[in-house]
């Protein structure tokens, strides 16, 4: 798996792509800790697959610690059906999914007040 960071604004979006896998996901949970915990950030899934469940269960329960740790919150964007299951499944509170990137990013504004009459 290779991650990419990108800053958009007040936004990090990490960018996942390749396999997740069991060798990866100590530096990625390292990374996540000690970086990300007090950022705006959405994961980027789409160039993600996983095959097994060697590895998952380290990168789920980073995302959940996250998830708990994080006061602005994590937002998903490109997750296939197999990750949405996976989370579901792993008792993970509700957590956002977004078609596109740029709506995950978005949705950390909250609308303007005149909006809402």
């Amino acid at each position: 798996m290779e991650a990419s960071y990108v800053v958009r604004g007040e936004v990090v979006v990490v960018e996942l792509k390749g396999r997740l896998n069991f060798d990866v996901t100590g530096p990625f949970r390292r990374a996540c800790m000690e970086r990300l915990v007090n950022e705006k950030v959405v994961f980027d899934l789409r160039g993600l697959s996983f095959v097994g469940s060697l590895g998952l269960k380290d990168f789920v329960d980073t995302l959940d610690h996250m998830s708990q740790n994080s006061a602005t919150g994590l937002k998903f964007s490109g997750a296939s059906s197999e990750f949405r299951r996976l989370f579901e499944a792993s008792g993970i509170p509700p957590l956002s999914f977004f078609d596109s990137t740029e709506k995950a990013i978005q949705s950390f504004t909250p609308p303007p007040l005149g909006s809402l009459i």
